[in-house]
């Protein structure tokens, strides 16, 4: 809104002085800090929702920078919702414990990714691993391109589908060029397109560096997918649970990336229906209604917390 035209900043200065209870999500943005200062001194009921801070290394630039952006948030009463316990256990390291802090993730429509698995023309034979996400060094596609190769010389009965674009698409062709028969490229593919994606692949790889939250998480959880993910994730420290429903790993490490796979791999058919159905058990409760209800209460409780 504050990007648009005819004096966007009026416009929410207006909505802010009208509601309740106001929601920040961001900060950096300078009428962002004014608005967010504008309701603090109004002295009425606001919070501020955001990912995990501090990613940034060395991370005390970031952390002085964040101090300054949210000094009025330091200096209120002000309820702090988390996307996700990863998050939450950050700012209280940051903001101290004494002001409420609520879980409040992402949450998308995850229904749609509950469809037929598995429509795709290859050998029912193969265990078929999906990337799907920007090829990045933060996404960690240069670790699973060397920990598919090593894979691909131990069993032959695995393929890797790579979805998504980035800087890193080329070094990851020529890391696998050895196993280039092994591994599709599909390239970006539309939010609608995914669930089809989804469905193609029997074991979702997100071996990110660090990610906030991850969508990809419960999308692929939703659509039956054991999840191999790392400990630098919101998401996959929310859901994941080794041995259940995926394998949580090391953030970076390609061993580990290299031994859930090949766990993955030799998966029977039988144990890789029971991870499936735990997959998709464990984000039940992670529905956009769910996410709206959460929401709701979390409302009420900053503003019941502002007041007393």
């Amino acid at each position: 809104m504050l990007d648009e035209t005819n004096d966007p900043f009026a416009s929410a200065n207006e909505l802010m002085d009208d509601c309740d209870l106001a929601v920040f999500n961001y900060y950096r943005h300078a009428q962002a800090e004014q608005l967010l200062s504008h309701r603090a001194r109004q002295q009425r009921p606001w919070c501020f929702w955001g990912e995990r801070p501090g990613f940034t290394k060395p991370e005390w630039p970031g952390r002085v920078l964040r101090h300054w952006k949210l000094r009025s948030l330091h200096s209120s009463p002000a309820a702090i919702w988390g996307i996700g316990q990863f998050a939450v256990d950050q700012y209280k390291r940051e903001f101290g414990t004494g002001r409420a802090y609520f879980n409040l993730p992402y949450f998308s429509n995850l229904e749609r990714f509950r469809v037929e698995r598995r429509t795709d023309s290859y050998s029912r034979s193969d265990r078929v691993f999906l990337f799907s996400g920007s090829l990045t060094t933060r996404k960690g596609v240069d670790v699973l391109s060397k920990s598919f190769c090593q894979l691909v010389s131990e069993q032959q009965n695995v393929r890797l589908r790579i979805v998504g674009d980035g800087p890193l698409l080329k070094h990851a062709q020529n890391t696998m060029s050895a196993v280039r028969d092994k591994v599709d490229f599909v390239g970006f593919r539309d939010w609608r397109e995914l669930p089809q994606q989804y469905a193609s692949a029997d074991v979702l790889c997100v071996p990110s560096r660090y990610d906030g939250w991850g969508l990809v998480v419960p999308e692929g959880l939703a659509a039956g997918l054991p999840v191999i993910a790392t400990d630098q994730m919101g998401a996959a420290l929310e859901f994941v649970r080794t041995d259940y429903n995926g394998w949580l790993i090391g953030a970076g490490d390609e061993t580990a990336l290299l031994r859930a796979m090949r766990e993955a791999a030799s998966l029977s058919s039988e144990q890789l229906t029971k991870y499936s159905s735990n997959a998709v058990e464990s984000v039940s409760q992670h529905s956009l209604q769910h996410g709206a209800q959460r929401f709701l209460q979390y409302a009420r409780n900053s503003v019941a917390h502002w007041r007393a």
